[in-house]
């Protein structure tokens, strides 16, 4: 039987989360399909606004997330920091890393059976599967997260490692192969304890498969992420940044940026949004403890299309190619992918 880990007791308030998905290598002519028939008012973007109960887990955020943009959570995922918030957390040396592992970071040996303790869909509706999953209340079963457990995988790498080869960074040796001086396997540059190294010497000499940047699910969006007008105190740790990088599918390699707003002030300016559709989300957070999209800008996407570029090209061969088979084939494969092409009401996209 898994030991969970539940929420926070406080009072539940609503929160409001900007979610941006873009991808910084789309072409001119992915920018127009996007725009065109993307619903995209940028042709960069697809953005969602929603609000959340405050104390919504990373872990349930994800399912969420699955809903919002369409996907069907089928591939791997991760929560991470921008990269230079982890090199300033961590110094950029093991010791930082082991620190913070099972207050912030997901110890070594997390697999993915630990991180997906909860992922049983078997049949049925996968929306209303993933409706249960981002619906309160919430706790999380992942045994690996619990502080005290994390921090004793954590230290029992150390354990394993209190002398190691230290191998010279890849780039070094790709940058030697490009010279065609690496005739031989990476050089051995020292031999020191793991807790000793940099995270980049021990990425350079041992293999952790899971990596050391992604954060713990358990852990609150709200706790994790710092609105505009929050400070962020390196005493406290908590908040810890203003942007959150949520990763899916690290072939297609989805990303999204996501922010904590302060308030609608500039979704209401905007006519996006009224203040009577603001007051019906505020009690679905408070009254029905689930997340409410109160925008959205860009259609709903799918798996397995190749990343935002790939869904692009869908688009423009969906809706452009003049071959009639090619495109009912494409569409009938979206659609059995769980694609649609049906407007909903964005209160009733969660």
């Amino acid at each position: 039987m898994k030991n969970i880990i539940r929420g926070s007791k406080d009072e539940i308030t609503p929160v409001y989360l900007h979610l941006e998905l873009k991808d910084e290598y789309l072409t001119e002519d992915q920018e127009r399909m996007l725009k065109k028939y993307g619903e995209s008012s940028t042709g960069e973007t697809i953005c969602r606004d929603i609000l959340i109960p405050s104390d919504m887990p990373l872990h349930n955020l994800h399912y969420a997330i699955q809903k919002l943009y369409g996907w069907q959570n089928s591939h791997l995922r991760c929560f991470r920091l921008p990269e230079e918030v982890y090199q300033k957390l961590t110094r950029g040396t093991v010791k930082g890393w082991v620190d913070l592992v099972g207050s912030l970071f997901q110890p070594p040996s997390e697999s993915e059976e630990d991180i997906f303790w909860d992922d049983d869909y078997e049949k049925g509706s996968i929306n209303a599967w993933l409706k249960k999953k981002y619906t309160g209340p919430y706790f999380y079963g992942g045994e690996l997260e619990h502080p005290e457990i994390a921090k004793r995988d954590v230290q029992q790498l150390m354990d394993n490692f209190k002398m190691l080869d230290v191998k010279e960074p890849f780039k070094d040796y790709i940058a030697r192969t490009k010279k065609g001086e690496a005739k031989e396997p990476a050089k051995t540059l020292r031999k020191a304890p793991l807790i000793e190294l940099t995270l980049e010497e021990m990425n350079s000499s041992i293999i952790i498969e899971g990596g050391t940047e992604d954060l713990l699910e358990r852990l609150e969006v709200s706790k994790v992420l710092a609105g505009k007008d929050e400070v962020l105190d390196e005493k406290t740790l908590f908040p810890v940044a203003r942007e959150l990088i949520y990763k899916y599918d690290f072939g297609d390699n989805w990303t999204i940026t996501i922010t904590k707003e302060n308030d609608c002030k500039d979704l209401l300016e905007s006519g996006f949004v009224s203040h009577e559709e603001i007051a019906y989300a505020n009690q679905i957070v408070l009254n029905e403890h689930r997340p409410v999209c109160i925008h959205k800008d860009g259609v709903f996407l799918l798996d397995d299309v190749g990343g935002l570029s790939g869904f692009a090209d869908f688009l423009g061969t969906v809706y452009e190619s003049e071959d009639k088979n090619e495109r009912d084939e494409l569409r009938a494969w979206a659609k059995s992918l769980g694609w649609s092409e049906k407007k909903i009401a964005n209160k009733r996209i969660l």
